[in-house]
């Protein structure tokens, strides 16, 4: 009986400690990681789509789309709750060769996707 209880309270403390959390409370955050999905031209529109793969430790506090031409230069923001993909329509372009890059910032600092490139035909 001595031994039994012994067993058994050594496996209830094993249990125990087993369902303690890890601390990740001293692990330094970095900046998002984030991906320009896609810019899927649509007359004088363009459809552009990301996505925010990781923000270790650090709260996401916006993101959007860079985009421009070679004398244009603009950023659209998306408004509302931040979700992991995010995407807008970016309207009334001129036709022309135009760049996009998704962005996302968080308490770390801002990161891009990749560029892409999409053309708005005549």
């Amino acid at each position: 009986m001595k031994y039994t209880l012994f067993a058994l309270s050594t496996l209830l403390l094993f249990l125990l400690w087993g369902c303690i959390p890890e601390d990740r409370s001293g692990e330094q955050p970095f900046a998002p990681t984030v991906v320009t999905l896609g810019a899927t031209p649509q007359a004088n529109s363009v459809v552009v789509e990301g996505e925010i793969q990781l923000s270790p430790n650090s709260l996401i506090t916006g993101c959007g789309f860079t985009w421009g031409n070679d004398t244009l230069r603009r950023q659209e923001l998306i408004a509302g709750d931040i979700e992991n993909y995010f995407s807008t329509v970016i309207e009334d372009l001129e036709p022309g060769d135009y760049f996009v890059a998704a962005f996302a910032t968080n308490g770390v600092g801002t990161s891009y996707g990749d560029t892409l490139v999409f053309t708005i035909d005549n």
